[in-house]
């Protein structure tokens, strides 16, 4: 029988996120899931997305701002967690392609968000 994420300690859970959910240059953490899984979270501020856009695609930093508030479904600028679960009977090989998929570039969870962003604005 294969080993699970559920039946990891956290040691070696963490040992596995520290591993394979790397080169993410915002602020992002990990728990464990109710299921024994795993669950990593990472902090968006929209007001520091919507100047990223601003400068890469020319557009005002208002409306760079109001599209990313929109995009998130937000009214106020406020930071937010954007989280990503990986199941708890997931293997710690499948578990660990996930995590790297999450994060092959250094925006990791806000990376569709980014995208769609950007596509929006004309970037």
């Amino acid at each position: 029988m294969e080993e699970r994420l559920d039946q990891l300690l956290g040691g070696d859970a963490g040992e596995i996120v520290r591993r394979s959910f790397t080169g993410v240059r915002e602020r992002w953490w990990w728990e464990r899931s109710l299921d024994g899984g795993l669950r990593v979270c990472q902090e968006l501020d929209p007001e520091r997305l919507a100047g990223e856009l601003a400068a890469r695609t020319g557009r005002p930093p208002e409306e760079t701002l109001r599209a990313t508030l929109q995009e998130l479904g937000l009214e106020e600028a406020e930071p937010v967690v954007l989280t990503f679960e990986v199941p708890g009977d997931a293997t710690p090989e499948e578990a660990s392609g996930l995590l790297r998929e999450r994060s092959s570039g250094p925006r990791g969870l806000a990376a569709g968000v980014y995208g769609r962003l950007l596509r929006r604005l004309g970037g």
